[in-house]
């Protein structure tokens, strides 16, 4: 018989907060700011800036793909 698995110790959590604002000079132009944090417990860090829709999409997926890579061995 198998001991049963923790599946919590596999679990990971990671939080992306998306800021989004167009600026007077440039109305049509996006702008973004990418903060992450691994946890509610943990302070936040700017992980990005980013102008236009392509260009957050392109920073939200290469955050997404290294929260995706194994965490580091502990």
């Amino acid at each position: 018989m198998h001991a049963p698995r923790d599946h919590r110790a596999a679990e990971r959590t990671g939080i992306l907060v998306i800021r989004v604002w167009t600026e007077r000079d440039a109305p049509g132009q996006l702008r973004a700011r990418l903060t992450q944090t691994g946890d509610l417990g943990e302070a936040a860090t700017i992980l990005a800036t980013a102008s236009g829709v392509r260009g957050v999409c392109e920073a939200v997926e290469e955050w997404l793909d290294e929260f995706m890579d194994p965490p580091p061995a502990r």
